[in-house]
């Protein structure tokens, strides 16, 4: 009983050295401009039809597929490049020797 709850102790403090801050912002941004690039394609077509070509225009519901897809897309592209908050690195304590 008494390692388990040190496990979880270390687990604990591991998870608040996590820098989420940074990790947060990345992906929070690569979804605005996954759906602002989706976005942009959609106007793209709204702009072709004005101007007499034959493209299929989009309804708001395939708008929100097209955004959806798009804000996805990047959300996991991030994702998979960074699946975990890097680890805040504390000063270095003077006498310690350092790990590498």
């Amino acid at each position: 009983m008494f390692g388990k709850e040190l496990t979880m102790k270390t687990q604990i403090n591991q998870i608040r050295r996590l820098d989420v801050r940074g990790w947060t912002y990345s992906l929070i941004a690569s979804t605005i401009g996954g759906g602002a690039t989706s976005a942009s394609a959609w106007l793209g077509l709204a702009a072709a039809k004005s101007a007499g070509l034959d493209v299929p225009a989009l309804n708001l519901t395939a708008l929100g597929v097209v955004l959806a897809s798009g804000a996805l897309t990047s959300f996991f592209a991030v994702l998979s490049k960074s699946p975990l908050p890097p680890v805040e690195v504390e000063e270095d304590i003077p006498g310690q020797s350092k790990q590498p």
